[in-house]
C-alpha cells in the first residue's frame, strides 16, 4: 500500500512540469461583457511561443490587426513589433515597462470551483480570479504544466500552472475570451525571438509622438 502510494505521487510531481519550451495557440473571439451572444467564432489567434527565457506573443485578429511581442528575460528587454502606414516598427520597451502594465493586476486571489473540463486534450480545472479592486475572472487551467515565468500572462502575474481557457475584460465592456486549441512541448528555433532586419528600432516614446 505504501509503495501504491508514494508511485502516485511520483506520477503526479513528475506530471507537474514546468513549460519551459514550446508553444500554446488560442483561439480568440470578442464580445460584450453582459452575455456571450455577441461572440465571434475564431475572430483571430492567440500564440504563446516560449524558449526558456525568451517569449514570442503573437496575436492575429480577422479584422487584418497583427501584433507580435518579443521578450528576453535575460536581456531584459521588449520589442512590440508594429506595421504603421507602410512603416516597420520594432518599439522598443523594457521589462520594467512590461511590470508597470501589470502591476494593477498583482495580488489575486484565485479560487477553485467545481466543474472541471478538458481542453486541447489536457485537464483543465476551473478557477475564480478575484482582484484587488473587487473585479473577477473565470478561468480553467491545467496542473499537468506549471508556468515557468512569472509574467507570461498578462492579466495573471504570479499564476502558478498554465491557463487554458481565460478573459480579459477592457473598461469598454469589451471581452478578449482565448480558449486553447492545441499545448506542445516541442523544441523551437531560436530565430523566431530575433530582430527582423526589416524593422526600425525606436523608442516608445518615439512611436507615441508618431500617432498624435
Amino acid at each position: 500500500m505504501k509503495n501504491f502510494l508514494l508511485t502516485l505521487l511520483f506520477k503526479r510531481v513528475e506530471a507537474q512540469q514546468p513549460f519551459v519550451e514550446g508553444r500554446i495557440r488560442y483561439a480568440v473571439s470578442i464580445g460584450p461583457v453582459s452575455d456571450s451572444t455577441g461572440f465571434t467564432e475564431h475572430a483571430g489567434t492567440y500564440t504563446l511561443i516560449i524558449k526558456g527565457a525568451q517569449v514570442r506573443k503573437e496575436l492575429a485578429m480577422n479584422t487584418g490587426y497583427e501584433n507580435v511581442l518579443l521578450l528576453n528575460g535575460t536581456a531584459g528587454n521588449a520589442y512590440s513589433l508594429v506595421s504603421n502606414g507602410g512603416q516597420r516598427y520594432a518599439i522598443q520597451l523594457t521589462m520594467q515597462d512590461m511590470k508597470e502594465r501589470q502591476k494593477r493586476y498583482e495580488g489575486f486571489t484565485q479560487k477553485n470551483l467545481p466543474g472541471n473540463m478538458t481542453i486541447a486534450g489536457w485537464p483543465a480545472e476551473k478557477a475564480m480570479i478575484t482582484y484587488k479592486d473587487g473585479t473577477a475572472s473565470s478561468l480553467y487551467y491545467t496542473s499537468s504544466w506549471q508556468v515557468s515565468d512569472p509574467g507570461i500572462f498578462d492579466r495573471f502575474p504570479g499564476i502558478k500552472n498554465v491557463p487554458l481557457s481565460f478573459e480579459y475584460r477592457n473598461e469598454e465592456g469589451i471581452t478578449m475570451h482565448f480558449q486553447a486549441e492545441k499545448l506542445e512541448a516541442v523544441p523551437i528555433e531560436s530565430a523566431l525571438f530575433r530582430m527582423p532586419a526589416d524593422y526600425k528600432v525606436i523608442s516608445n516614446a518615439e512611436y507615441k509622438q508618431q500617432r498624435r
